[in-house]
């Protein structure tokens, strides 16, 4: 099956005029989680990776006021620091429902030796919206405790960008987009702007993501009618639509 540019349109003109009718995952406190070591959860792909590239506006905004900036297993940094990496799949991730978001494992310190402060994202969700703006979720903690806030929106970027033809193709071993751009939400900014005496503005860009995700999941993706649902079906059949069902590229598609 070949994603073509017509077939992603005709996709969201039936998206758009579902979304009335749509029942909205709301952003509050997930209840499943991410998984033990050995589970396997319901998942897009059987395994994966990903991999975060950060901009240089994020990265230099951290070096002049002197914040470190770190990653908690099992994301690790790469390239010299201006890269982070994390594994994907069923034994990593797992889908919340009915909301359709999914939980990952790992996230991000950042400390200030200045101030003494330790700003922490250890979890964090995702909600892949089909149209409109998708969301990366978390609670931060600082100096080891939640922030009273609670859950934040930590960054936003979209699915209609990240299948665009030519960015969604066969690469690393799997499939998925070349580039998804992810931008740092307002409050997740003003929230690290509190902590860490950063300069952040909603809207920043914070990094550029490279996915590729391989091989059937052992478990079907759960079927609902919330946005994060559609989102996930969308994302699903792209995968394995582009990849003939196996989670595995074939020749001659999507090129």
């Amino acid at each position: 099956m070949r994603l073509t540019r017509a077939a992603l349109a005709a996709l969201a003109t039936v998206l758009l005029s579902a979304q009335p009718a749509l029942a909205t995952a709301p952003p509050g406190s997930p209840g499943g989680g991410c998984l033990a070591e050995g589970q396997i959860g319901s998942y897009l792909s059987k395994e994966g990776s990903a991999k975060a590239t950060f901009s240089p506006e994020f990265l230099g905004e951290l070096m002049r006021v002197g914040v470190r900036f770190e990653t908690l297993d099992p994301i690790v940094m790469v390239d010299g620091g201006t890269a982070a990496r994390m594994p994907v799949g069923e034994r990593y991730d797992n889908i919340e429902t009915p909301s359709g978001r999914v939980c990952y494992p790992g996230g991000f310190r950042f400390v200030n030796d200045a101030t003494g402060v330790t700003y922490e994202i250890d979890t964090f969700w995702v909600l892949f919206a089909a149209m409109g703006d998708s969301r990366f979720f978390a609670t931060p903690t600082v100096n080891g405790r939640p922030r009273p806030g609670g859950e934040l929106a930590m960054v936003n970027f979209s699915v209609p960008q990240a299948l665009t033809p030519g960015n969604f193709v066969p690469h690393n071993g799997g499939i998925g987009p070349l580039k998804v751009v992810l931008s740092m939400d307002r409050g997740w900014s003003a929230d690290l702007n509190k902590e860490l005496g950063t300069a952040f503005r909603g809207g920043t860009h914070w990094a550029d993501l490279d996915i590729a995700w391989r091989g059937l999941p052992s478990r079907p993706i759960p079927s609902g009618a919330s946005v994060g649902m559609l989102g996930l079906k969308t994302m699903s059949d792209a995968v394995q639509g582009g990849s003939g069902g196996s989670g595995l590229p074939r020749p001659n598609t999507l090129f």
